[in-house]
């Protein structure tokens, strides 16, 4: 790039040793609302700084570091399992940087094949380097290691949730979420009037996960809820019908269901149910034809999907050839993400309002939140309920 500002330092390091596979090790949890059987980039054109220097462990090094400046973004690029995703997030932060121009800070980006060992090493090696703030911990796991670890002792943005009353003051958080989206959704149906809900859902970890979110927002907020639970089975959807009919009550219904569940089990449910989802429920880049079965139902979107003529959208340029739903979510976020690097470089975050790609984001006790935009289906479209 000839941007003398905008100079995106590209290190790709793979820090692997024979003490660990390549593979995330077990227990490894991936990134929240994305779905691994689906196997979630823009490239650009970058100006090389070199190859980082490996890792003590592997190599003792012969010579000093060269100590510049710089935010670090470190990614599971180099790992089989979480590559693919990694790369979309990688695409967005590079796409953000270039569109950044002037305004933005030098970065260097490291490959690593793992977010246990590797990453903390990884993170040590960039900050000797210079790096003033470092951007990674993409997996739940690794999003804790990166922030219980020595590298917190400087600013770290965690690219997931963070769990713990005790973390450092200068570990913080920035997440895709569907426990955030069900949150949202239930306050979004509280607004619209109701107070009973029909909760269904199936017995998927991600499921049960949103469910219990919308379910613990949802009872603060409003009252009560009762749960009718799908196997996922074609043949079991029309009962669905039948459960709703038993229960007696309810004013609203709750999807905690995959694309292909929902859409099984919508037609079973009377169109004098308001019906609400997440984007767990809804692929906004599906065919019209395909989404016709979840007519009526509201959820919570990206400005990325639901807003393209958006100003805060059209300054970034969409990713290069074919993305699934799920790498483009994750390429709109790695275009936030570095929306955020930018504003802790710049110091006082507390006081930024990001009007984001993925959602309206604002600084909440060291979590980067994003409120998301109101949409429904209609005629198989995803269409915004209020204007940007």
């Amino acid at each position: 790039m000839s941007r003398s500002n905008a100079i995106l330092l590209l290190v790709v390091a793979t820090l692997a040793s024979p003490a660990f596979s390549a593979d995330p090790p077990a227990g490894t949890t991936l990134p929240d609302d994305i779905d691994p059987a689906t196997g979630l980039a823009r490239t650009t054109v970058v100006r090389p700084y070199g190859d980082a220097p490996p890792p003590p462990a592997a190599l003792p090094l012969e010579k000093p570091v060269a100590v510049r400046p710089h935010v670090a973004l470190i990614l599971p690029t180099a790992s089989p399992a979480l590559g693919g995703l990694a790369g979309a997030v990688r695409a967005g932060f590079v796409a953000a940087v270039e569109a950044a121009g002037r305004e933005s800070v030098p970065v260097g980006v490291t490959a690593v094949a793992d977010e246990g060992p590797g990453l903390v090493e990884a993170c040590r090696q960039a900050q000797r380097a210079g790096a003033f703030l470092v951007v990674g911990g993409f997996t739940r796991d690794g999003a804790q290691t990166l922030a219980t670890s020595d590298c917190a002792r400087q600013p770290v943005l965690a690219l997931n949730e963070l769990r713990g009353p005790d973390l450092p003051q200068s570990a913080y958080s920035f997440s895709l979420s569907l426990d955030n989206e069900a949150r949202q959704v239930a306050n979004v149906a509280v607004g619209d009037g109701w107070r009973s809900a029909i909760v269904i859902g199936s017995n998927t970890p991600l499921s049960r996960r949103v469910q219990e979110a919308f379910e613990r927002e949802w009872t603060r907020s409003a009252g009560e809820f009762r749960r009718i639970a799908f196997n996922g089975s074609p043949e079991d959807a029309p009962m669905v019908r039948e459960r709703i009919a038993r229960l007696g009550a309810g004013d609203m219904v709750f999807l905690a269901l995959g694309p292909d569940e929902a859409r099984a089990v919508r037609p079973y449910i009377s169109g004098m149910l308001p019906i609400y989802g997440t984007t767990l429920s809804v692929n906004p880049r599906a065919d019209p034809i395909v989404n016709v079965d979840l007519q009526g139902v509201r959820y919570v979107e990206m400005p990325w999907f639901v807003h393209p003529d958006h100003p805060a959208v059209m300054s970034y340029p969409p990713p290069k050839g074919v993305m699934s739903v799920e790498h483009e979510r994750l390429y709109a976020f790695g275009i936030d993400a570095f929306r955020v690097a930018l504003v802790l470089a710049r110091g006082n975050p507390s006081k930024a309002a990001i009007d984001g790609v993925t959602g309206r984001i604002v600084l909440e006790d060291r979590h980067f939140a994003r409120s998301l935009s109101p949409a429904e289906v209609d005629g198989g479209r995803v269409i915004p309920l209020r204007p940007q």
